[in-house]
């Protein structure tokens, strides 16, 4: 049988979740029964690190914990340890944890911050629009991977282009905007970009042409 573990004990390794992706998880936990919810936690269980003092990090499933702990669901499913460097002091276990692409500690604006800035209970974590906007476009603007923090690397190349005060206000039109951006050549080097759209590359043809030819 799966091992639960108190949502309390699992300590993020990011500093900002996408709230919107909050609200729809709470809602999906709210509708289900206790046998559809256990079902749902074994789908989703919970793969952790352990580090100092035989602590839990969780290296996924940021967004349901904090669901979990909002509709006062106080357990998740424990899944896979991906390693246990209980025995490194804090500096190296964070270092450990950032080599191996097992932390996130870039704050809603961009800005690297000190490990001992990411928080130590799920409920500190505070909202990224732009990880909203890019998990609301993921799979059309650009495809679905599993590399580590993908939504929040679109996240901050959106940041780049679009305001706060845009993805609040009108959602869609950021999306809309979103999906466009995703298609230009400074996106390239981010995981899942899907090429630039058939005008771009009709427009590079020509140009590469000398320009459109007369019949």
């Amino acid at each position: 049988m799966s091992e639960r573990v108190s949502v309390d004990r699992l300590r993020p390794t990011q500093l900002t979740l996408g709230m919107d992706d909050v609200v729809r998880r709470r809602a999906k936990i709210a509708a289900m029964n206790d046998r559809q919810l256990a079902d749902y936690l074994e789908r989703k269980a919970v793969p952790h690190v352990i580090g100092p003092g035989g602590r839990l990090w969780m290296t996924d499933h940021h967004h349901l914990v904090r669901a979990l702990w909002e509709e006062k669901r106080p357990e998740a499913v424990l899944g896979d340890c991906l390693d246990d460097w209980s025995k490194l002091d804090p500096k190296a276990f964070w270092k450990r944890m950032d080599e191996n692409a097992l932390c996130w500690p870039i704050d809603a604006d961009g800005n690297r911050r000190p490990y001992a800035a990411i928080p130590g209970h799920v409920c500190e974590l505070t909202d990224n629009p732009w990880r909203s906007l890019a998990r609301r476009v993921r799979g059309k603007a650009f495809a679905d991977l599993d590399t580590p923090f993908q939504e929040f690397m679109w996240g901050d190349y959106f940041r780049s282009f679009l305001s706060r005060r845009l993805i609040e206000t009108d959602v869609a039109l950021a999306a809309d905007f979103a999906g466009r951006l995703a298609r230009l050549d400074e996106a390239q080097d981010l995981p899942g970009w899907l090429g630039a759209d058939d005008g771009e590359k009709k427009n590079d043809k020509k140009k590469d042409d000398g320009g459109e030819k007369d019949d």
